[in-house]
């Protein structure tokens, strides 16, 4: 054996690097234990060729090749199965595909174990003195191009993989990333530069050198500044799992990463989200825009009009910072919680109709024991005295008119009263017919001529077209009866009440307007939403605020929406449409 400067610096780098390989296979992770892995047969290839270039006979320098191949033959398999690892893509990392990658480097170091019976892989060798050292000359044969073959193609799929998998990492995994491909590209450039026949002395391969001196970057990286020690893959996973959309924003406010799920939050394609800015993702209309470039951390409720509907979206701003505090960009966390304000409207909805009802049945109570009890035991009490001689059959006759006005009150609430409670039990019938409302208000007005006249009002019905409707009559009926006493009863002498009935295209136009009192702003409001409330009429009679319930109700079931307007001293006017026909 006789060293010079090629095999001394072979075998001194490829102890260095054999060395630093064996530490982080047993200090560092499964995936990144398979690079050690690769830098490991390295050694063994650049230990092996050192030892090759020392020799002088062709026996020796056979022996050291077989030594060598231990690593050439492997170091393809163990890149590619590193790339599978180190990315993440679990289901390739299994038993079968391990095998099918291991297949031809184990085929090959048979083939090199044993060329002297088949020269398969080289078809002859022999020792060239020509040099400063015996080298060896190598003819290769046909297995040697399926070795080469398989070489290749495992480094440029491992390549593809690292680059295809990281293509949107974060700056310091990109960088990790191209550190790991100029890993595998570098040396192998130099294995072309050997292939295409530029080698020194005529013989000697460059390729271990080239391996050797980026595994020993590499590998110190590894060690002294634990460099993949916070894998890539296990942020992606994180990523992934997470079911808030998350967007990352640099500095000049443009997307440089985001997670899977954004895409569904927005409604967004993937692709299209780099590079972009949070307003053409989401409108330049919205005021997100303007939370991210405060730099803040907060957090806001918005709503966004996207393809399938309007989102109600919780978004958090987070800056992120480095120690010194300087800004290096913002992310900003998406939640979709539609659901969530749905069910919390629906929750706010029922507590309010529950908070309704208890009033509505506090109402009835008192409805009972003093609208309807007091004029029921005032009535009883009249006939008791009567009998009981306490007063005359000519005063009796005096009170009869403003008994018998007492009645129709309680006449009114009674049908009010079970239509609300019919109502409430949902045992109500809805049957629409055709009939003609022009005969059904007629009924109406005239029941209400009298009381009209005693308190000096002016009622009218005025008609236009055909009137016919197509509507339960009951519950028209039970409406436009609430309506016109309660314009009456906010009506007094020289007020006009006026019942106005109009054809249209394809409904007809019932409107009923007062000259009274008016309704002030507050009440109107109420009568809206649909409260319950009684206020005093120009006699100072009070209602139960059952009646405008149940108007709202019966027109809203027979197609229509009733429509206020009311000014205060100026009166008010109800209207709604019922349809003409099925």
């Amino acid at each position: 054996m006789e060293l010079n400067i090629f095999s001394i610096t072979l075998l001194v780098s490829g102890i260095i690097v054999a060395a630093i390989s064996t530490v982080i296979i047993y200090r560092l992770g499964d995936s990144v234990r398979w690079f050690a892995f690769t830098m490991l047969f390295v050694s063994i290839w650049a230990l092996g060729y050192g030892f090759e270039l020392s020799v002088k006979s062709l026996e020796a320098m056979l022996f050291w090749i077989k030594i060598e191949y231990i690593g050439i033959s492997m170091a393809p398999g163990t890149w590619l199965w590193f790339s599978i690892k180190y990315s993440g893509l679990e289901k390739y990392a299994t038993p079968k595909i391990f095998f099918l990658i291991f297949l031809v480097p184990a085929i090959t170091f048979l083939m090199v174990l044993t060329n002297e019976f088949h020269h398969l892989h080289y078809q002859e060798v022999t020792v060239d003195e020509s040099g400063p050292f015996p080298l060896l000359a190598i003819k290769i044969g046909p297995w040697y191009y399926i070795h080469l073959s398989f070489f290749y193609i495992s480094l440029f799929v491992g390549i593809l993989i690292l680059l295809y998998k990281f293509k949107n990492a974060d700056t310091v995994f990109k960088k990790q990333n191209n550190l790991l491909v100029l890993a595998g590209l570098f040396p192998w450039a130099f294995n072309l530069i050997y292939l295409f026949g530029f080698r020194p002395f005529g013989h000697i391969d460059l390729t271990p050198y080239a391996f050797l001196i980026m595994y020993i970057f590499v590998g110190i990286a590894l060690i002294r500044f634990d460099l993949f020690s916070i894998k890539p893959i296990a942020r992606d996973k994180v990523f992934e799992v997470i079911t808030k959309g998350i967007l990352v924003f640099d500095p000049h406010f443009r997307i440089i990463d985001f997670n899977p799920h954004i895409g569904k939050i927005l409604e967004q394609p993937l692709s299209f989200l780099i590079g972009k800015k949070l307003e053409e993702i989401v409108g330049e209309k919205t005021e997100l825009e303007s939370f991210l470039k405060q730099g803040e951390k907060v957090e806001i409720e918005s709503s966004l009009n996207l393809v399938s509907g309007k989102k109600d979206l919780s978004i958090e701003y987070v800056p992120i910072k480095d120690k010194k505090g300087v800004s290096l960009g913002m992310m900003v966390i998406f939640e979709d919680i539609t659901l969530k304000k749905s069910i919390q409207n629906q929750i706010r909805k029922q507590a309010e109709e529950l908070k309704n009802l208890n009033s509505l049945k506090d109402k009835l109570f008192t409805i009972i024991s003093h609208d309807l009890k007091g004029p029921i035991f005032g009535i009883r009490e009249l006939i008791k005295l009567s009998f009981d001689g306490v007063i005359s059959k000519e005063e009796f006759f005096e009170i009869l008119p403003e008994i018998n006005k007492n009645m129709d009150s309680v006449s009114i609430l009674l049908e009010n009263l079970l239509a609300w409670t019919s109502s409430q039990l949902k045992g109500e019938y809805l049957e629409k017919k055709i009939f003609e409302l022009d005969k059904l208000v007629e009924q109406q007005v005239s029941l209400f001529e009298k009381v009209t006249k005693e308190k000096g009002i002016t009622l009218t019905l005025q008609k236009y077209g055909n009137l016919q409707v197509f509507a339960d009559k009951n519950m028209i009926d039970l409406a436009i009866r609430n309506l016109i006493s309660n314009a009456i009863k906010f009506s007094g002498q020289g007020d006009y009440v006026t019942v106005i009935l109009k054809e249209n295209e394809e409904t007809i136009a019932v409107k009923v307007k007062d000259t009274g009192l008016g309704i002030s702003e507050e009440n109107l409001e109420k009568l809206k939403n649909r409260e319950s409330f009684t206020t005093p009429g120009k006699d100072k009679t009070t209602g139960t605020g059952l009646g405008m319930l149940l108007v709202h109700d019966y027109v809203v079931k027979n197609g229509g929406e009733l429509h206020i307007q009311s000014q205060i001293e100026k009166g008010s006017e109800f209207s709604f449409s019922l349809p003409k026909n099925e």
